[in-house]
């Protein structure tokens, strides 16, 4: 809600510039009409030259009034002022058209009210005071003959007396009445910007966003919420026409319809920002009646349903996927053990028997697709038939120097890619399966050594993330230089059986993904030519005891002491691994 000293400000400001406007409009009227029409009170010898100078003077002072409030003075002193203005150049205008029988005594009322307007009850009464002070001097002025005051018929002092009480008691009534009358009004516009501020409050803390818009579909307000969701600042879209603005073609005949119907509408609509990415919003739009129920507009309200869809898509996939595993993984178990047998078989064969030429290479063809067969069975029922995870602390600086070593030994292994570790000076620690994290390893810098076919850099790292208030967290990254993944094969890289190559199984970067997420972490991807990356965010499990590191052991090796978690691990630790194959 907005403080209740800024709204009073806010009110008081409003009425500062009405004072000033009308003071403008009744000078214009009350002196230069008298002026353009040769009134009576014009014929004194003071009264032309003195309406012209308050006139003038009047303009001034608004200009610089005007000017004043730019400039962000003082409100209360500020209008004091002005008010305390009013009442001299007002006792000037009587005293110059008459005094008690002046036909402008009714200035001061106006000036009362506007002070009891301003200031409430206690500035009714002090400029009530004021105006009666000045209006006493003048009637003494008037029984003195002083000037402007012709020589005519004299007052008697019971005259004079007379029509200055006449006129205090005008005063002091007109500043009580008008001094409470302006504090119940105040505390009914102050009761409204409430209301209006509260249900301001409500529309701009909506999680959902709300649009509405006129009758011809130009948006009329914008809250918050769809700031956030569309990415449209609400200047931006103020006057626009709904479907214009947000591509949605199809809105048009929705709103048609429901001016016909007045039925609400439901339906989908997707977000295209300018980095490329894509939200799918949920839209309802319904009728948007006044008080006496008649349609002046539309009302739209929309949810951003992306993680929703995303999460029932996952949902589905591995639904879908645990039927397909439980059945897949049985045949895949009874393929195996002929397929063992038949290769050992083969394999015999080929070490017994006498041949040569065409048959020994289709026996080796044999042999290859068979081993080729069960790699491919084997990787299955990893996925279908993951075990879990067998936790304990592992350094990943080690364990990322022995998949660098793996790799680059590897019979498939190219010499024209440079892989490089960079390590840090410290061991990071996290509670994972080491097992499990090799394969993610292996399989993620097996298919970056394959992407890099003519040679490239393998950039392996891995460092711990410090989050305020938030669990820590251990990140790897994969990075290579090589041919990149391209757009419309990103969204089906984490699929089963999804691949780009004419050997590959398909099943690798799924492995890497279940893992990953059996050990309640993400993998993020990006990747572009000469420059893909392979993000890997894993909590370290900081609710449990980690465990301490022996500082009396060499620099080749440190002892992890079990900690009553998992067990006590024994690794040796590898300086920083830079290697470079050409």
């Amino acid at each position: 809600m907005e403080p209740a000293i800024h709204k009073t400000e806010t009110l008081f400001l409003k009425r500062i510039k009405y004072m000033m406007a009308l003071r403008v409009i009744l000078v214009t009227l009350f002196l230069g009409l008298p002026l353009l029409l040769e009134l009576k009170t014009t014929h004194n010898p003071w009264s032309i030259t003195t309406f012209y100078f308050l006139i003038g003077t009047t303009y001034a002072l608004s200009i610089l009034y005007a000017i004043a409030l730019r400039l962000n003075v003082p409100l209360n002193p500020f209008t004091a002022f002005q008010l305390g203005m009013d009442l001299i150049l007002e006792t000037v205008l009587i005293s110059v058209t008459g005094g008690l029988g002046s036909p402008f005594p009714f200035l001061f009322i106006i000036t009362i009210v506007s002070a009891a307007i301003l200031f409430q009850h206690r500035g009714g009464v002090l400029l009530a005071g004021l105006s009666t002070i000045l209006f006493g001097l003048l009637a003494l002025l008037q029984r003195s003959q002083f000037p402007p005051f012709d020589a005519g018929t004299p007052l008697g002092d019971k005259e004079v007396l007379y029509g200055v009480f006449l006129y205090m008691i005008a005063f002091f009534t007109v500043g009580t009445l008008s001094g409470r009358l302006a504090k119940r009004l105040r505390e009914e516009e102050i009761g409204f910007l409430d209301l209006r501020v509260f249900h301001e409050d409500i529309v701009h803390s909506m999680p959902s966003g709300l649009i509405t818009t006129d009758l011809e579909g130009k948006i009329t307000s914008f809250n918050r919420s769809a700031t956030e969701i569309t990415g449209y600042q609400a200047e931006e879209v103020m006057g626009q026409t709904w479907w214009e603005q947000f591509s949605w073609h199809d809105i048009e005949d929705r709103l048609n319809t429901l001016s016909q119907t007045g039925t609400p509408e439901r339906f989908e609509g997707e977000i295209h920002y300018e980095s490329g990415h894509t939200r799918l919003l949920g839209v309802t739009i319904s009728a948007l009646r006044n008080e006496q129920g008649i349609h002046t507009g539309f009302i739209g309200t929309f949810q951003d349903l992306t993680e929703i869809r995303n999460l029932e898509e996952a949902v589905q996939r591995k639904e879908r996927l645990a039927t397909i595993g439980e059945m897949a993984a049985g045949m895949a178990h009874e393929i195996r053990n002929p397929l063992a047998s038949l290769s050992g078989s083969i394999q015999v064969l080929q070490n017994e028997l006498d041949l040569s030429g065409e048959n020994i290479k289709l026996m080796e063809i044999a042999i290859k697709e068979s081993e080729r067969l069960s790699s491919f069975v084997t990787q299955f029922l990893r996925f279908a038939r993951p075990l879990p995870p067998q936790r304990e602390w592992v350094n990943f600086q080690s364990l990322l120097s022995e998949t660098v070593q793996l790799i680059q030994n590897h019979p498939t292994g190219t010499h024209r890619v440079e892989t490089v570790l960079e390590a840090s000076n410290k061991p990071i620690l996290a509670f994972v399966d080491p097992d499990q994290m090799k394969q993610v390893f292996w399989n993620l810098g097996n298919n970056a050594y394959q992407a890099m076919q003519t040679g490239g850099i393998l950039t392996l790292s891995v460092q711990h993330i410090s989050q305020h208030m938030k669990e820590d967290y251990i990140e790897i990254l994969f990075k290579d230089t090589g041919k990149g993944i391209s757009k419309e094969d990103l969204p089906n890289i984490f699929e089963p059986f999804f691949t780009t190559k004419s050997a590959g199984s398909g099943l690798g970067l799924a492995i890497v993904q279940r893992v990953i997420e059996e050990h309640f972490g993400k993998i993020l991807v990006k990747s572009q030519a000469g420059d893909t990356r392979f993000q890997i965010r894993l909590p370290i499990a900081s609710a449990m005891a980690p465990p301490t590191i022996d500082p009396l052991i060499g620099n080749d090796e440190i002892l992890i002491k079990n900690n009553g978690i998992g067990n006590g691990v024994r690794e040796n630790i590898s300086p920083q691994f830079i290697s470079t194959d050409k």
